[in-house]
């Protein structure tokens, strides 16, 4: 008995280091298999692809690029899971709204894996077609001309412009607008090249980027009216009679250059250049600047009458001799 006591005392002390060192593997992969087992969490970003959408179809509003998801599991199969595509086919897909709810179906996770949470559980989509349409275009004048000016006529080249893009977007565009142009500083016609403003959306295109713009700017023509204006008699010989010696004149040009006008002494006048002694008719002159017109006058003419000078001349008396009396 004493020697078998000996005999497994001997066996369990012989190579007691490995012994030890196997017992503490076996434990430790024990104590990983089972963790491994246990239940945890993980969140995830799965991508989201669209398929198969038919031509002449788009999508109005921008889909999610991830779906969220925070799944629940056996730690060795959570970290082994990667986050795979979820595909959405759009094959038959019509103009309108869409929606595609998001589940385990289209996930495809191993078994003993589970979906705690999926934002968004489901993909709205807005499915428009794609139209072509040819809109107006419309010059943006913002605005006004300088005192003084006026828009007599605004044209653009071409008048209209090809628009594509979905049908909602499309079908409710009345015009496509320019590039604004300030008239406040415009006093003349100009030709300008202007871009077309827009266009609304990032599915919309227009046929062409730029239009020119003819712009014709004129002057304001207005009619002014002066009463009682002195009329002076010029380079007359003698002394001159009339009966009338004020005009009424009414005149037209530019606004910026009547406004300013001024009829001082000596615009209005009749020239007596050459005239002699006696009764004669003449035109009356209206001296305005350039570019100012006279639409009437009154009077056209007046009647003068150049006195000469009527007094006798002296004789001429001797200046020798002497005086004879009187009864001589």
């Amino acid at each position: 008995m004493r020697r078998g006591g000996k005999g497994l005392r001997a066996l369990v002390v012989r190579n007691g280091t490995l012994k030890l060192f196997s017992l503490a593997f076996a434990c430790g992969l024990w104590l990983l298999v089972n963790a491994g087992e246990r239940d945890t969490e993980k969140t995830m970003l799965v991508p989201l692809e669209l398929r198969n959408l038919p031509p002449q179809l788009v999508i109005t509003g921008p889909p999610p690029d991830f779906v969220d998801l925070r799944v629940s599991g056996p730690r060795t199969l959570l970290g082994r899971l990667s986050s795979k595509k979820i595909m959405l086919d759009l094959a038959g897909v019509r103009p309108g709204p869409a929606s595609f709810r998001i589940g385990a179906d289209r996930l495809s996770l191993p078994r003993g894996v589970k979906i705690l949470r999926v934002s968004p559980s489901q993909v709205n989509l807005e499915i428009a077609r794609m139209i072509k349409r040819t809109v107006p275009v419309r010059l943006d004048l913002i605005g006004k001309p300088p005192h003084g000016y006026a828009l007599a006529e605004a044209e653009v080249v071409p008048d209209t412009v090809e628009v594509t893009g979905p049908a909602p977007q499309v079908e409710k565009l009345e015009t496509v607008m320019t590039d604004p142009v300030d008239m406040g500083r415009l006093t003349q016609p100009t030709t300008q090249d202007l871009n077309l403003r827009g266009p609304e959306g990032d599915l919309v295109t227009y046929g062409r980027e730029r239009v020119r713009a003819r712009i014709d700017i004129q002057e304001v023509m207005v009619t002014r009216e002066f009463h009682h204006l002195k009329i002076e008699v010029k380079n007359a010989a003698f002394r001159t009679v009339a009966p009338i010696l004020q005009a009424d004149v009414a005149v037209r040009g530019p606004q910026r250059l009547v406004e300013q006008l001024r009829l001082n002494d000596g615009a209005i006048f009749v020239d007596a250049t050459g005239q002699e002694p006696g009764r004669v008719t003449l035109p009356v002159n209206v001296l305005l600047p350039p570019g100012i017109e006279v639409m009437s006058q009154e009077p056209a003419e007046i009647e003068l009458r150049l006195v000469g000078d009527t007094k006798p001349k002296p004789q001429n008396l001797p200046t020798s001799g002497k005086k004879r009396k009187a009864g001589a």
